[in-house]
């Protein structure tokens, strides 16, 4: 008897990294990781392709009965890719900035395009102040195709956060849900919707790779609190769009791929939505937001400079200078008095040493900004705890307002 032969040909498409700096953003990757899958009825995947070729024999005499046929379901992960596509792709929109140049009868001349989201029923946009800051003239592409005129309507350079305008017609208003990003486990799906290099609402997809305290803006004054760490291409253009659960729910925004010198991919940050939370109701209302202000400027303790300075404790914080009429100056904190080198480095010693904020014991200096701009608002009091002359104490500070830049 002959058997049949059944031979599954897949074609897998190759990878490609690609890095570039300009826009309103600075260099990122990309990257993916192919997936041959089966969509479900109905369904249509930005970018799948496969090719089958079954080879088939036939029996002189005998007929023989027909091999089962093995169909392969679409990874779970497919479909939720698909489903969270569909639906919040109709409200990420493109934010065109452009700027008018001296001369006679000058013109705007479109200076960047980045990405940004509905977030309610009344126009308001969130993106990050990067795509905007510079902008003369402001307008946003819709998911239809039309461009509207925009107006800016706050801002915040810290968060990298803002919110701009526009009168969206009311049948194509889609406000997304924004999610808990305190909630976030490392290594759940992430999903990214933006328009990078202007192809507009474009996915990528990845995992939740880590949270990080603190990560500071390469460019202007930006500080990503709590920053979300994903595996997700974050690419030019991507800049103010959001990053999703599998829920479709934002967790964060997108502001920021580092494309590290000789390394094959990028590593790419988003600002957690529940940071941007906290100073939506200030910026859609065209408020600046107050962020809390200690006053001091700090130098994390190793074990290898405690040491080498005899300190008498080997982590915390060595308080390095006091900022004047601050609520830690106010509050009787005391910087360094002295200079002196330790472990190729120059620190200020004398000063108080902080080993707990709240309770809540400190080792780095972005563990300390995260915990202020995550837990405490301006006018609200911390309790530090200091070690001063060998001897621990508790001291009350009232926090002011983060002067800005």
């Amino acid at each position: 008897m002959q058997t049949f032969k059944l031979v599954l040909v897949a074609v897998v498409s190759s990878i490609s990294t690609l890095a570039l700096s300009g826009g309103c953003d600075v260099g990122r990757s990309i990257s993916s990781t192919p997936v041959a899958t089966v969509p479900p009825a109905g369904a249509q995947p930005p970018s799948v392709a496969s090719a089958a070729a079954p080879e088939t024999a036939r029996a002189p005499v005998v007929q023989a009965p027909a091999a089962p046929v093995v169909q392969t379901q679409a990874p779970e992960t497919s479909d939720t890719t698909v489903r969270v596509y569909r639906d919040v792709s109709p409200s990420v929109v493109t934010v065109v900035s452009s700027v008018v140049t001296a001369g006679f009868r000058s013109e705007p001349v479109p200076q960047g395009a980045g990405s940004g989201f509905m977030i309610d029923d009344s126009g308001n946009i969130l993106t990050n102040n990067h795509v905007v800051q510079d902008a003369d003239k402001l307008e946003v592409t819709l998911p239809d195709g039309t461009t509207i005129p925009a107006e800016l309507v706050g801002r915040d350079t810290r968060f990298d956060l803002a919110i701009v305008r526009a009168s969206i017609p009311r049948e194509q208003i889609r406000a997304v849900k924004l999610g808990d990003s305190e909630q976030l486990q490392v290594g759940e799906p992430a999903i990214a919707i933006g328009n990078p290099y202007g192809l507009e609402r474009t996915v990528t997809t990845g995992v939740v790779s880590g949270r990080r305290p603190a990560v500071t803006e390469p460019q202007g004054d930006g500080v990503l609190v709590n920053a979300i760490q994903t595996d997700a291409a974050i690419n030019p253009g991507n800049s103010g769009g959001p990053l999703l659960n599998s829920r479709g729910e934002v967790i964060g925004v997108n502001t920021l791929g580092l494309q590290p010198s000789g390394a094959p991919a990028g590593l790419n940050f988003a600002i957690p939505v529940n940071t941007a939370k906290r100073a939506l109701p200030d910026l859609i209302a065209g408020r600046a937001y107050a962020h809390p202000f200690v006053g001091i400027a700090t130098a994390e303790i190793t074990p290898s400079i405690a040491q080498t300075l005899g300190l008498p404790v080997r982590d915390g914080l060595l308080v390095q200078s006091v900022e004047p009429n601050s609520g830690a100056a106010r509050a009787g904190v005391r910087g360094g008095s002295s200079t002196q080198g330790a472990r190729s480095r120059q620190v200020a010693v004398g000063g108080d040493i902080i080993v707990a904020i709240d309770g809540q014991k400190v080792r780095r200096p972005e563990d300390f900004v995260a915990y202020l701009e995550t837990s405490k608002r301006a006018g609200e009091t911390v309790s530090l705890t200091i070690i001063r002359e060998g001897q621990q104490r508790d001291v009350q500070v009232t926090l002011g307002e983060r002067p800005r830049r």
